[in-house]
């Protein structure tokens, strides 16, 4: 039964006359898990959000929406609020109420039911989803994926037939992300509650889902079944879309896509593992010559003779007298042009160790020390013409009403003398001459992010902290923020970079650590981080690793 019909959807902001949606046609069935994917501002969070009467964005609007038969726009309110529900990408968005149990009862007292119905709710959803741990625990006392996950419960309090996910996993650690999304897939199925995602971390996704929407520039680039979409992808060999697939496919389309059946596309590690089973497979990698030595030099702190351009010293840290330690005994040594990346659990500390390097907190032990001379009380405006810092939360670095007007003022805050140039050059490294115009709020995230890092740039910092830059970005935009991060890393810059991307780090950082108990921990260069690795570790490396060890990533194997 089809709960959703779409013909001929467009739509265009408010005041603009482009498109953002042209054309798009689209049936959505009960019970389905559709999976809708594209570049970053291709009008994915604007589709979700046009399937919702609530939180529809201002604008013209043409073609046909219906939803159960009927025209969206002519739903009831209470209907639409109870049987259409959203979670947004950041989990601190939605939540509303100071302790966990409040926050799941609040939509169904706004909506007026009596407590005993919502309690009896409660007591099942907080069953279904696991969370009797933390029920009378305050928010802010909870991780990332605890929080997403209470998001999650709280919307299924109404019932809902419709669940929308506006790239729910953007900010969760890669467990988490793979238990949030397992769950949605257990309600999907075991509800028939049907699901609509945008979602980046499509190695988690495709396996999950039963169709697939790609969208390019507002319009329909691919739609289907996965299985059949991604071989309508690899036909046509140089498609841009072709990094959106899943690595095992892409890994079996590359050795033998022209014997490979539609049916038997492997789209999980269990899968590939059983295709390998049938093929030969051969490491093309091998350990690069002097790399155990360096590993050796690693672990026993002998980096080298150089000097450190930033080390940490027996850091220390809590944010209040009661909290526990986020920060024990850490310590971190930078050298210039190190690419270093730390990987960790939402809650590990990882956000907090940057903003102690930037000065933004105090720790109450230890020393941060540039280029070997203590930072003691140190001055902000000085830290940041050394340092640049990308925060998680791009937003924080927006107070102007256009993303022009923005750029100018962070130019005329450095006294660029050059600054028309310089911003010349941020906007086509970024690609963002389009947006310039538009207020940053009304952007999508993947370009708040974007411009964020424009700002960052424009100091021209010797060293770069990034705090999960890849966060909103679709897998073609990762590419183009590798190729930047590899020129600067070349014009002498170093980069600290903290991130839940596995792909991404394994791919282009130099060395990688793990931020556990408040320490760096596991330090060494990403094949062998990744290869010693079981849960954070790569799709490639946990399909192959046992049968070709020393392999993390597609660039690795070939076909005998």
């Amino acid at each position: 039964m089809a709960l959703y019909q779409i013909q001929n959807l467009s739509f265009a902001y408010a005041q603009r006359q482009e498109n953002v949606l042209q054309e798009i046609c689209l049936q959505i069935d009960e019970g389905d898990f559709l999976l809708v994917c594209g570049p970053t501002g291709s009008g994915k969070t604007t589709l979700l959000r046009l399937l919702k009467p609530e939180v529809q964005p201002a604008g013209e609007q043409s073609g046909s929406l219906l939803y159960d038969g009927n025209l969206l726009k002519d739903l009831e309110g209470r209907k639409g609020a109870e049987e259409i529900a959203m979670v947004f990408q950041s989990p601190d968005d939605q939540i509303v109420m100071d302790t966990v149990w409040q926050e799941l009862a609040f939509a169904m007292e706004n909506l007026g039911y009596s407590p005993q119905t919502i309690q009896r709710r409660m007591g099942e959803v907080v069953n279904y989803f696991g969370i009797e741990s933390y029920l009378h625990k305050p928010v802010f006392q909870l991780s990332g994926g605890q929080k997403q996950l209470l998001n999650l419960a709280s919307v299924m309090m109404l019932r809902p037939k419709v669940l929308l996910l506006d790239e729910p996993t953007a900010q969760l650690d890669p467990v988490a992300a793979r238990e949030f999304l397992q769950t949605v897939h257990r309600v999907n199925q075991e509800l028939s509650t049907t699901v609509i995602i945008s979602e980046h971390r499509l190695e988690e996704v495709f396996p999950l889902v039963n169709g697939v929407l790609m969208l390019s520039h507002g319009k329909t680039a691919y739609q289907g079944p996965p299985r059949k979409v991604i071989r309508q992808v690899w036909s046509r060999q140089k498609d841009c879309f072709w990094h959106y697939l899943p690595a095992v496919s892409r890994l079996c389309l590359s050795l033998n896509g022209n014997d490979v059946n539609e049916e038997s596309l492997p789209l999980t590690v269990r899968e590939t593992r059983v295709w390998a089973e049938e093929k030969k497979l051969k490491k093309k990698v091998s350990t690069p010559v002097g790399e155990w030595e360096q590993k050796k030099e690693l672990v026993s702190g002998k980096t080298g003779s150089s000097p450190d351009l930033l080390a940490c010293r027996d850091l220390y840290f809590q944010y209040g007298k009661d909290q526990p330690l986020v920060l024990k005994k850490l310590s971190l040594r930078l050298k210039k042009g190190d690419f270093f990346a730390v990987l960790g659990g939402n809650g590990s500390g990882k956000t907090t160790l940057l903003k102690a390097i930037t000065g933004l907190i105090k720790p109450q032990r230890g020393s941060v020390l540039w280029q070997g001379q203590k930072l003691k009380n140190p001055d902000l405006s000085e830290i940041s013409s050394r340092m640049g810092y990308l925060a998680q939360n791009p937003t924080l670095y927006f107070s102007c009403d256009t993303v022009e007007g923005q750029l100018a003022k962070r130019a005329e805050e450095l006294s660029l003398e050059v600054k028309g140039e310089r911003m010349e050059q941020a906007i086509d490294l970024f690609g963002i001459r389009e947006i310039l115009s538009k207020h940053p709020y009304d952007i999508s995230g993947g370009q708040q992010q974007k411009v964020a890092l424009a700002l960052v740039l424009l100091s021209d910092p010797e060293l770069l902290l990034l705090d999960e830059p890849t966060k909103g970005l679709d897998p073609l935009w990762k590419l183009q923020l590798a190729e930047m991060l590899s020129k600067l890393l070349e014009q002498g810059s170093t980069i600290l970079m903290v991130s839940h991307d596995l792909e991404f780090t394994a791919r282009y950082a130099g060395k990688c650590a793990l931020l556990f108990d408040g320490q760096i921990v596991a330090a060494d260069y990403p094949r062998n981080f990744f290869c010693d690795n079981y849960f954070y570790t790569t799709v490639i490396q946990r399909a192959l690793g046992d049968r070709l060890p020393g392999v993390i990533g597609l660039e690795d194997v070939n076909l005998c």
